[in-house]
């Protein structure tokens, strides 16, 4: 098996890169973990065009995206 001096200069780098990199990722993580929060979206339906939509906002009137009339949140 023969070596030649490119593989044995790039493979120590690649992997002493690859731990360094898993290590960061992993303290990144732990420093700052994700918060998972839930959204109160509210459910249109347009009167005009019948569109479905999502708005996060909380708003008694949102635009529809599709023909930009205020509609009304759905009742559920």
């Amino acid at each position: 098996m023969s070596v030649t001096l490119s593989q044995v200069v790039l493979i120590p780098m690649l992997t002493t890169l690859w731990v360094v990199l898993v290590c960061w990722g992993y303290y990144m993580f732990r420093a700052h973990p994700p918060q998972l929060t839930r959204q109160r979206n509210r459910i249109y339906r347009c009167q005009v065009c019948e569109h479905v939509y999502l708005d996060a906002r909380d708003v008694p009137l949102a635009r529809c995206p599709r023909c930009g009339v205020l509609n009304e949140s759905v009742k559920t």
